[in-house]
């Protein structure tokens, strides 16, 4: 039943924004004509009224309306009266009332049908609309952001600890709350202004100032502002850790929590109800809390909650927040202030040292309903931060700070910079940066990196390699690096080097300049282990017996044009030249001739869209942070014969959408569609390689099923499919869901074929083969979560099934997730 109500709310997708109600008119006794003053006039089921002057005159208008208004008056029968609420005008009408004739009846006093909590929750979710800020036209405030980040579950001892003794300044920083000692490590401030309306619907966010005490080479500042904070209760679902929960305000939560109605009060003049929430369900991304609600307007005044202590999640020992509006102008409720703060754990029982993430936001000096002109609204980014932004002063900040900071505090970057400079602290640092990179910090420069120290393959047997770069402290504008590499087998060196340079700091433009000379895999997928890889070797299912050793050089540059949209252009030169069994021939009249090596010139022109998609990012490394939106990109490759030994003319284009959509409790699905055709006349290393996997290790952006240069076209069109169910389904198994697995399901396919010009290049290997009119399947389920990281998927290959090979396969991964 609740999976039934839960499909039904994900397919409703009508919303339409409020506006205010407007009627006036004059009261009069239908016999008489006379005017009747101190009329109760109404809107039916609301608290929202007026009475009739002396000459029986009212007007009326709010958000909270029905469509139905009742005027009542001693000695009157009650009327009711239907008003069009679509209307944007002023109604006007002229009301006669009826004289009553009281007639006495037998009165019965019976239970309610409905609990007092659930008629409460019927109104408040009746009014979501209403009390959303969404309703209004616009909008705007000043926001101040404060983001804290503190070691925690320290204990007692923790001073006395060896490691601590070496850190001895750690001693004047170490503070304490109800839970024990706290050690304050990283600490965010930020002003800004934010902008907001509606028809069209726009936004727009200035940060005037912001600091980040603690850390370093990150890009944090758009990140503290309030487009990534809001937490809205009147949407259904609250996303925190990339999680839907269900608000306890959402309007299938009946089915979720159980409501009680504790209390009622005053509180700062308004006349609230208590209520109560918790879970129904065991696993249920729900919360356990409170809230106060206005008896009026049926707004949240304020709420209160914790996650449910069972619910599926990673990491989160704890978890609160807290959040306060307040009525900022007649029936217009506001978000004004807001806490947050979360345990970082291994377990919740572990006495592992975590950390914690506090927020708190406040919000003054608000304006409603004064749009800008449309133009106002323009940006190029999500979140404009001025050029001054990072560089205001301590006065600055002591006199517009909404709320002061405390001794500790105030201290954490001069505890940082003390840390910084102990040799003990720089080691532990560095061994967390080279985990988490790859690489060691020294110096100026970068070793690295581990996963590739040492590997194996059949062309070069024990492979050692060694890569350096540059580090920010050398230069956060230009990066220099480069690998060297030696094959014990083949006895041969490999190497490359690339120089990046950031040309427009204000709006990332990273210009590099490469050059390699290395063994590769074709139709390797994009996040698979290289050749190289100490990890990758351990796991394949069959040999890399057909590899290419590949010569390049190219040019690079990768440019934010504006807020949502990145072009790259670029131009490479490239030779192959087959190894191990791989071998290049191409049928002639007079015979089979060999192909000793295959040369390219290409250039590149890529466009990438995504709407609201952020990154995090460092000088010159960014990750995506994902979009609610699709992700469209469309390359251009062109490759033309003669420039500097090209061997052919062709021309590629691809298309791609990538998406990953959150459906509530059903948790997310990632999904990429993509499509590509490549004209003129080219060798199948140069065309559409589709990307195969021969490791255990499972590939999501591959075919785990399918072998290297099983399937080449020139055409082509394909989807990966993954479904996360998070706990939805195991979660409800018994037994099962004491582990907090996590079901995951997916579908890959693609369909391709191959023009006889390009067959006519050279010989396809002896293992491809063509699609025909069926298309390559493969479908697999699996379980993530296992013991919080691990992930292991049952696939099936559905299609071009091989006499006496199994279509069924085992693979697995480590996945961080919470």
């Amino acid at each position: 039943m609740k999976a039934l109500i839960i499909l039904i709310n994900c397919c409703i997708a009508l919303f339409t924004f409020s506006q205010t109600t407007k009627v006036k008119g004059r009261v009069f006794d239908g016999d008489t004509k006379e005017a009747i003053p101190l009329a109760k006039v109404f809107f039916q089921d609301t608290k929202t009224g007026t009475t009739t002057d002396f000459d029986g005159n009212f007007s009326i208008e709010s958000y909270y309306v029905s469509d139905s208004l009742i005027i009542r008056a001693s000695g009157y029968q009650t009327y009711s009266l239907y008003i069009d609420t679509d209307i944007k005008d002023e109604q006007v009408f002229e009301i006669a009332l009826s004289p009553l004739i009281l007639e006495m009846e037998e009165v019965n006093i019976l239970p309610p049908d409905e609990s007092p909590s659930t008629l409460l929750h019927k109104k408040i979710v009746r009014n979501k609309k209403i009390n959303n800020k969404e309703k209004l036209e616009a909008y705007e405030f000043e926001s101040y952001n404060k983001i804290q980040l503190d070691l925690n579950n320290l204990s007692e001892e923790f001073e006395q600890r060896k490691v601590v003794q070496k850190l001895d300044v750690l001693a004047d920083y170490l503070d304490s709350d109800t839970t024990g000692m706290i050690l304050p490590m990283i600490m965010s401030e930020s002003f800004s202004n934010f902008y907001y309306r509606t028809n069209p619907n726009r936004k727009k966010e200035v940060m005037i100032a912001s600091r980040v005490t603690g850390v370093d080479n990150l890009e944090l500042s758009q990140f503290t502002g309030e487009m990534y904070q809001d937490i809205n209760v009147y949407d259904n679902y609250i996303t925190i850790f990339d999680k839907s929960f269900i608000s306890p305000i959402a309007g299938f939560a009946r089915s979720f929590y159980y409501f009680v109605l504790e209390d009622s009060a005053t509180i700062e003049g308004n006349w609230c109800y208590k209520m109560s929430f918790r879970p129904k369900t065991r696993g249920d991304l729900s919360f356990v809390g409170e809230m106060w609600v206005h008896d009026t307007t049926y707004a949240v005044k304020s709420w209160k909650a914790t996650v449910a202590e069972k619910a599926n999640i990673n990491f989160i020992k704890d978890f609160y927040i807290e959040q306060e509006f307040d009525q900022v102008e007649k029936e217009v409720w506001m978000l004004t202030r807001d806490k947050l703060v979360i345990d970082f754990n291994v377990a919740k029982k572990s006495q592992v040292v975590g950390f914690y993430g506090r927020k708190l936001t406040t919000r003054k000096k608000f304006v409603i309903n004064q749009p800008h002109e449309l133009d106002f609204y323009k940006s190029n980014d999500n979140v404009e931060v001025a050029e001054d932004a990072t560089q205001k002063s301590e006065e600055f900040w002591q006199e517009n700070r909404h709320e002061p900071l405390s001794a500790t505090e105030e201290g954490i970057q001069e505890m940082v910079d003390s840390l910084n400079n102990t040799r003990f602290f720089n080691a532990v640092k560095n061994t967390t940066y080279m985990l988490t990179t790859g690489y060691y910090p020294w110096g100026k420069i970068e070793l690295g990196n581990y996963q590739s120290l040492i590997g194996y393959n059949p062309v070069e047997g024990i492979r050692n390699q060694l890569q350096l770069r540059t580090s920010n402290d050398f230069s956060k504008r230009i990066e220099f690096s480069g690998n060297l590499a030696y094959g014990f087998r083949d006895e041969r060196f490999k190497y490359g080097g690339k120089v990046r340079y950031n040309i427009t700091p204000k709006k990332r433009g990273i210009l590099s300049l490469y050059y390699n000379y290395d063994i590769e895999q074709i139709g390797l997928a994009p996040s698979a282990a290289d050749v190289g890889a100490t990890f990758g070797a351990l796991l394949r299912t069959a040999p890399l017996d057909k590899l290419t050793f590949v010569e390049r050089a190219g040019l690079k540059l990768e440019k934010d044009v504006k807020k949502d949209l990145i072009l790259t252009f670029g131009t490479e030169w490239k030779e192959f030249t087959p190894l191990g069994n791989a071998i290049y021939q191409r049928n002639t009249p007079s015979g089979i001739e060999t192909i000793n090596r295959l040369q390219t010139t290409e250039f590149t022109v890529k466009v990438r869209y995504g709407k609201n998609e952020e990154f995090l990012s460092g000088s010159f490394d960014r990750t995506s942070m994902g979009s609610k939106w699709p992700i469209f990109s469309f390359q251009t490759v062109v490759g033309v014969k003669g420039i500097l030994g090209a061997d052919y003319n062709y021309q590629k284009f691809e298309g791609q959408i990538l998406h990953t959509p959150k459906i509530g409790l059903l948790g997310k699905l990632n999904y990429n569609i993509y499509a590509g055709i490549i004209e003129g006349n080219a060798a199948y290393p140069f065309l559409k390689v589709h990307e195969g996997s021969q490791s255990l290790w499972l590939q999501t952006e591959a075919y785990n099923k399918m072998d290297f240069f099983e399937f080449i076209s020139d055409k082509y069109v394909g989807m990966h499919l993954e479904h996360h169910w998070d706990g939805f389904i195991l979660d409800r198994v018994p037994l099962i869901n004491t582990f907090k697995w996590r079901l995951v399901t997916s579908a890959r396919g693609v369909y391709g074929s191959i023009s006889d010009r390009h067959i006519k290049e050279m010989i396809l290997p002896p293992n491809t083969k063509m699609f025909g009119n069926i298309p390559y399947v493969e479908t697999g389920i699996g379980i993530e979560n296992i013991l919080k990281f691990g992930r292991i998927d049952a696939i099936w290959r559905l299609t071009h099934l091989t006499d006496g090979r199994s279509p069924f396969t085992i693979r697995a991964k480590f996945v961080f997730s919470f």
